[in-house]
């Protein structure tokens, strides 16, 4: 069962884009109940603090869906009849205008308001009470999420370069604030992370809050972005050893937990939203303050009653169904319909994360994919992660519209760390450490591993790895394939931190796919459905011909598109932003 936030309205300043007059804003807003009186004790600031995860659940604020079409993880439905409203995203022809990251931009500095009153609060409180325990755990929470939005914003925003806002604004001078330098907001934010990582507890009982271990992972990761190596090792693997966050990879047969209403908040993970499918029921689709959201719609299949609005691209469907299965793992092994045995069709990792018409082993929606859908139209693939495929036979059955889904959002979890360590290693020159932690994740899927056979009873590629050749695994399969839409917009800034992104989009427009038919174990023909790499038989059949990116490689700007621009709102409104 999940935990259920519960959600306490608290009466907040709004921050609205329209002009004020400075003796408006100081004035004192007789609708507001001042820090004095409501922080009473400490159960009166923590139900503002669930506030603080409340503003979470706004679905722009990771926005799946543009920062997947954005990056090279997700294309916008079919191919030859594409999602409109996601083309400005995969095409690079968005610009400051689009109302989509406005609100993403609007829901992070949402988060760090509420924070910001939290922070205040507790601050107001007497000494008797900031020498408590819970205090100091409340704060911590506050302070990690203050630090967690900046480093958001730091990481895909203007160059670094975006607003910090330490304090609730009261004056026309605290709301017309200017930009700071990337460096003064990554000090702000990492003094926030740091403070969080002293003072949480390495678990809660709500499994829904965040903990050090929570804190360690995101410094984790901002050392790593800064390619500050000892100091991200430092912290990554202390979340990997300290056995105080009770922290494990999944493995054997509890893989397929993973992304299903089951596997909630399991021992992998370290930070999920919560959503709820029986809280709220009665709120509005878009409403960004309800318990639900709007990513199984996108993600599933139209026969599912989702509208498949972001589906995998071609390369990453291939690599899924590419990966080599280790033949010695007795997982790997299916019926083969006379008796006998065979190995599965793709390997466990692609069955949990996509849904394709060769997999025929894995349950989706009931039944197997190729039963439920004809994967026709040039949609060859489909995201399982965001739906909730595992517990329903159609979308409609959460509630009344496939708009809303309970599904928890899974943000962080032990295998990114892993993933993250052995990119440290392999910076810092430790090639054999950086395949123990890659070969971790790859051991439990039951995949061939990289390097020479050491000896033991698994499949190795036996390739001697370089630096150089390592990271290229790491960077084009290793964690894409692992961490596709997850946390936030981590496709698009490991690729830009990587310095990657312009090849890479060059890179797949001159790669060739083509779909073959595929007939199923029982016999039914599934025409033009099976992703093979390649020239297409018929480079004039739009119908079996794949060839993506060439759009985004021929739009592609380092300057427009590393980053993304302040929003207009932000620049037409905040006076002080530009300077």
């Amino acid at each position: 069962m999940k935990k259920i936030l519960l959600y306490i309205s608290c009466t907040l300043f709004t921050l609205i884009n329209t002009s004020c007059s400075e003796d408006f804003l100081e004035e004192t807003n007789p609708n507001t109940i001042s820090a004095e009186l409501y922080w009473s004790n400490l159960e009166e600031s923590n139900a503002n603090l669930t506030s603080v995860y409340g503003a979470l659940l706004n679905n722009y604020l990771i926005s799946v869906d543009f920062e997947s079409w954005r990056s090279d993880i997700a294309y916008p439905k079919d191919r030859d009849n594409p999602y409109q409203n996601a083309l400005p995203w995969y095409r690079k022809t968005y610009n400051n205008s689009v109302k989509d990251y406005e609100k993403s931009w609007d829901a992070m500095y949402q988060v760090i308001w509420r924070a910001n009153q939290v922070i205040a609060g507790l601050n107001s409180m007497g000494q008797e009470f900031k020498e408590q325990d819970g205090w100091k755990e409340q704060m911590g929470q506050a302070r990690f999420f203050r630090g967690l939005m900046h480093f958001y914003l730091n990481s895909n925003y203007n160059n670094g370069k975006v607003i910090i806002r330490d304090k609730i604004p009261v004056t026309i001078t605290d709301f017309s604030k200017s930009v700071s330098s990337s460096q003064e907001v990554i000090e702000f934010y990492r003094k926030d992370l740091i403070y969080a990582y002293n003072n949480l507890p390495p678990t809660f009982e709500d499994k829904s809050r965040v903990t050090a271990g929570t804190a360690a992972t995101i410094l984790g990761k901002s050392y790593l972005y800064t390619e500050e190596y000892p100091l991200a090792k430092t912290y990554l693997l202390d979340v990997i050893t300290n056995n105080d966050y009770k922290y494990k990879l999944l493995e054997g047969d509890d893989v397929s937990l993973l992304f299903t209403s089951a596997g909630d908040f399991n021992d992998e993970s370290i930070f999920e939203i919560n959503y709820s499918q029986d809280h709220q029921q009665q709120d509005g689709t878009f409403d960004e303050e309800s318990f639900f959201n709007r990513f199984a719609r996108y993600a599933a299949p139209t026969v599912a009653k989702g509208g498949s609005f972001m589906v995998p691209t071609a390369w990453l469907t291939y690599e899924y169904s590419a990966e080599e299965l280790d033949s010695n793992d007795s997982r790997n092994y299916v019926s083969d319909g006379s008796g006998g045995v065979k190995l599965r069709n793709v390997s466990l990792r692609a069955a949990q994360m996509v849904a394709v018409v060769n997999d025929e082993q894995s349950e989706y929606y009931g039944t197997t994919a190729n039963v439920l859908t004809s994967f026709a139209g040039t949609t060859f693939s489909y995201f399982k992660k965001l739906t909730n495929h595992d517990i329903v036979t159609s979308e409609n059955n959460i509630l009344e519209t496939a708009w809303k889904s309970g599904k928890n959002l899974v943000l962080y979890r032990l295998a990114d760390v892993y993933l993250m360590y052995a990119e440290c290693q392999i910076k810092t020159g430790n090639i054999t450490d950086a395949l123990t932690y890659i070969n971790k994740i790859r051991r439990r899927w039951g995949l061939v591993l990289l390097g020479p056979s050491d000896g033991s009873s698994y499949d190795f590629d036996e390739v001697v790895y370089t630096e150089e050749s390592l990271m290229e695994h790491l960077m084009y399969k290793e964690r894409p394939l692992e961490l596709c839409n997850e946390g936030y917009a981590q496709r698009s800034i490991d690729l830009r931190r990587w310095g990657v992104l312009g090849q890479r989009f060059n890179s797949l427009a001159n790669q060739e796919y083509y779909l073959d038919n595929y007939v199923t174990q029982a016999g039914t023909n599934r025409n033009k459905s099976l992703l093979q790499i390649g020239t297409s038989p018929d480079p004039t059949d739009a119908t079996i011909t794949i060839n993506e990116f060439d759009e985004a490689a021929a739009n592609y700007n380092s300057n427009l598109h590393d980053y993304l621009p302040l929003p207009i709102s932000e620049t037409l409104y905040n006076q002080g932003s530009l300077k």
